[in-house]
């Protein structure tokens, strides 16, 4: 083995050494990333205007969230789960509405549905919420304000 052979061998040997001496970077498993379930329920006030119909806008402004249930909310009227977008889910947000056509229904502030998270990381979510639109059973647009709560997280 000539001197150059021995000086390339040798360099090799030490850019391995180098290499075998730097620890692994850790990968987050799912026992190292905190996971979590919640619940959000949206509202609709309507003051003292009857409901027919309503559409808004839910989000995580902050956090990562996943929705994995929607529930109805407390009215007998709407009695069916709300009408969703199934690729707003895909970005910490989901667009969900409703409508009925009953003779009587509701007015003021009703719990209309309920969402069911799962909760990704150790940032608590900031969440954001947006009326879409709301109208009585004619169609017609009303004034209503959106609302959310948080409800127990596990």
């Amino acid at each position: 083995m000539s001197i150059t052979s021995g000086c390339i061998v040798g360099f090799i040997l030490c850019v391995l050494a180098a290499a075998v001496d730097q620890a692994p970077t850790p990968i987050p498993t799912l026992e190292s990333t905190p996971s979590r379930f919640g619940t959000v329920d949206l509202f609709v006030d309507s003051a003292k205007q009857q409901l027919g119909a309503w559409q808004m806008e839910f989000k995580a402004k902050a956090g990562q969230i996943e929705i994995v249930g929607i529930e109805r909310g407390d009215n007998a009227d709407f009695h069916d789960p709300p009408y969703y977008d199934p690729a707003a889910l895909k970005s910490n947000r989901i667009v969900v509405g409703a409508f009925d056509l009953a003779d009587q229904l509701p007015s003021g502030k009703i719990r209309v549905a309920r969402l069911h998270l799962h909760i990704s990381g150790s940032q608590k979510p900031v969440y954001a919420v947006n009326l879409v639109v709301a109208g009585d059973k004619e169609g017609k647009p009303i004034t209503a304000q959106a609302s959310f709560s948080e409800g127990e997280v596990k």
